[in-house]
């Protein structure tokens, strides 16, 4: 009795594991419905981060659901809708940076899923714009990503520092060292001028004031 309770506790909370996999998956990505069909938008490799390889990953299918085998966005879909790279455009924007256009590119043997590979290289929030038309309805739709959307790009610790990195880091520093030097110089010889100027101004009173005191001497000594 004891045995059965024990497999049987096991048994409900395996299938409360499988229930809550579609909806994690499904939640790190946007799902809208756009006019005649369902878009799937998000990053194709998430978490994103910052200078590492990524792409948009889009899925569109007829009508308002997408039906994809094993729920969530990975599976197979089995009413996708095919060419749209033929008549889509794709571009990714963050921040005040001007928006990069990219191409869709269907992935192989997943009928109705696409891709635009590119790499971010700042963290926080980016937009996937479409533009064009599916079978004569006009697309424009903005995906943003966020915490009810899909993944932001987050930075990852990097090691060891890139050698390039380094040397550039090294450079910057060296022309820092120089250009200190170049103004420490000028300070210098700066003050080295005016110093000499303030002792050959000095020289020059000294010796204008010479002659008369000669003079004043040799009349008290006619007297």
């Amino acid at each position: 009795m004891r045995k059965r309770l024990i497999i049987s506790s096991l048994g409900v909370l395996a299938a409360l594991l499988l229930a809550l996999i579609p909806l994690s998956s499904a939640s790190a990505h946007e799902v809208r419905h756009v006019g005649n069909y369902t878009f799937i938008v998000g990053f194709l490799n998430e978490p994103a981060y910052a200078n590492t390889q990524n792409a948009i990953s889009l899925t569109i299918c007829n009508g308002k659901t997408c039906q994809i085998a094993g729920g969530g966005d990975d599976g197979p879909v089995s009413n996708p809708l095919n060419d749209a790279d033929k008549s889509l455009k794709a571009e990714v924007s963050t921040g005040g940076s001007a928006p990069l256009a990219l191409t869709l590119t269907p992935v192989d043997g997943a009928p109705g899923k696409y891709t635009a590979d590119f790499i971010p290289t700042k963290t926080g929030d980016y937009t996937f714009h479409f533009t064009g038309t599916l079978n004569g309805q006009k697309i424009d739709e903005k995906f943003t990503s966020g915490p009810n959307t899909f993944s932001e790009v987050e930075h990852i610790a990097s090691y060891p520092a890139s050698q390039g990195t380094t040397s550039q880091q090294g450079n910057s520093d060296l022309q820092a060292q120089i250009q200190d030097a170049k103004n420490t110089g000028v300070l210098v010889g700066s003050l080295g001028a005016l110093i000499g100027l303030i002792g050959l101004g000095t020289a020059v009173v000294a010796l204008r004031r010479r002659p008369a005191t000669s003079t004043r001497s040799d009349e008290s000594l006619r007297g």
